[in-house]
């Protein structure tokens, strides 16, 4: 890992000939990008064009993070080993049995209610499995190899519990310095040997995972949590290091519904439809407005108005998007796959064998519309992890077809002709899934 000092930083402009790809945080909807990614990275590839940096939050920096360790690999191979890890990752590998540590965190609750000393619940769940995972799962040796070799560079993002700041964990072997510290949204630079403790925190889903203690850099030591608190989508820490073309791959689409929805369910909507409402307004909005902008941006520069109204110079920034058409559709493929898994009778002995999936279920599943959405980000089940993945590879290889797969973007994004990537094609991934493991 080397870098000049961040402190000589004046920021630099992007540069057309670096590809960053950019990955939106997404919990166990991380299995979609993932699909997208084994896709897109290969074809980027082929094409002679390396990503130059992986940039993610949560369970983008996953994503970020697996591929970038096997950058080193031919590409097919890269993907495939991708692919492999979240294929193979349960939810006992993220979180200790609910029925069993339930008890314990409702007395943590109960004492902190008190104001009993020492009594503080920090997370719904237990997450020490996940960090076994993180080290089992991932080559870090080969990752710091591949940074220092100059292979790629790699950033997660994650927010400061002390300073509820954005902070972007930096590695590579970069020529030109960090940028300095955004002051409009807030955001802080930070070059470090990337280890599983960064990722962790970029993960750490607030309130339901417990936030992660940092202990490198030393000046930056203390408690970080998900990224996507403030940050889902980084395309401007993209630009910020350097990049001037943006690959983006989210789990909701880039633009909001073409119109609003009508005769609307009956009676008032649950609370897991209000926080679904909540999660869109967290982690979507800023993307779908950020892809705007950047689109804006690009017209202006066409247009030969290359200076804002600030005197501050634009670039041309092309891009591709990758993601699914409308907003429901992982939901969607979430709650029909735990319907069909955990459904009685024949989910009878699942349910025995592993409580937790069915009582998250019951919990996050409600009865609205997109009553899958919430369980979709916890869903760490085999028949969805394949069912996302699969979706995500035919979803990018779609979008690669419209045209002649190379052209990159530069306005708004628009939306696409229905149905060509549906709900329905949620449910056909899911069953082509079933397919495949029986």
């Amino acid at each position: 890992m080397q870098y000049p000092p961040s402190s000589a930083a004046r920021g630099h402009r992007p540069d057309s000939s670096r590809i960053a790809v950019v990955v939106a945080g997404a919990g166990a909807r991380g299995a979609y990008e993932a699909g997208v990614l084994s896709v897109v990275v290969p074809f980027l590839r082929s094409a002679g064009h390396e990503p130059d940096l992986f940039i993610g939050t949560s369970a983008g920096a996953i994503n970020a993070t697996l591929f970038a360790a096997g950058a080193h690999l031919p590409a097919d191979e890269q993907a495939d080993t991708a692919l492999a890890v979240w294929r193979s990752v349960q939810i006992d590998d993220v979180f200790r049995p609910l029925l069993r540590t339930g008890p314990g965190t409702i007395a943590r609750w109960a004492g902190q209610l008190c104001r009993i000393p020492g009594m503080r619940l920090t997370s719904l769940v237990d997450t020490a499995p996940l960090a076994r995972t993180a080290h089992r799962l991932v080559d870090w040796t080969q990752l710091a190899a591949n940074l220092d070799g100059g292979k790629a560079s790699l950033a997660v993002v994650t927010t400061s519990a002390a300073t509820n700041r954005t902070v972007i964990f930096v590695d590579g072997n970069r020529a030109d310095p960090l940028p300095p510290s955004d002051t409009t949204r807030p955001i802080d630079y930070l070059g470090v040997r990337i280890t599983a403790e960064h990722v962790r925190a970029s993960a750490a889903i607030p309130a339901l995972f417990p936030a992660v203690e940092v202990s490198t850099p030393d000046t930056a030591r203390g408690w970080y949590a998900d990224g996507g608190i403030r940050l889902n989508a980084p395309l401007k820490p993209a630009l910020s290091l350097g990049c001037g073309r943006l690959i983006v791959v989210a789990t909701h689409p880039a633009v909001y519904p073409a119109s609003p929805a009508t005769g609307g369910e009956q009676g008032p909507p649950d609370v897991d439809d209000m926080m679904v409402r909540v999660l869109d307004a967290a982690l979507v909005d800023r993307m779908v407005e950020d892809l705007r902008t950047l689109g804006k941006i690009n017209e202006l520069v066409a247009d030969g108005r290359r200076t804002g109204a600030s005197q501050r110079r634009y670039v041309d920034v092309p891009y591709r998007f990758f993601g699914p058409e409308e907003r429901g559709t992982l939901g969607a493929l979430a709650a029909t796959s735990f319907d069909d898994r955990y459904r009685w009778p024949g989910g009878a002995l699942r349910t025995i064998r592993n409580p937790d999936l069915p009582l998250l279920g019951r919990l996050l599943g409600g009865d609205g519309a997109r009553r899958g959405d919430l369980l979709s980000y916890l869903l760490f089940d085999g028949a969805f992890i394949d069912a996302a993945i699969g979706l995500g590879q035919r979803d990018a290889q779609l979008l690669l077809a419209d045209g002649d797969g190379t052209s990159w973007l530069t306005a708004a994004p628009k939306h696409v002709a229905p149905d060509r990537i549906s709900v329905r094609a949620a449910k056909q991934a899911h069953g082509e899934a079933l397919r495949h493991s029986s």
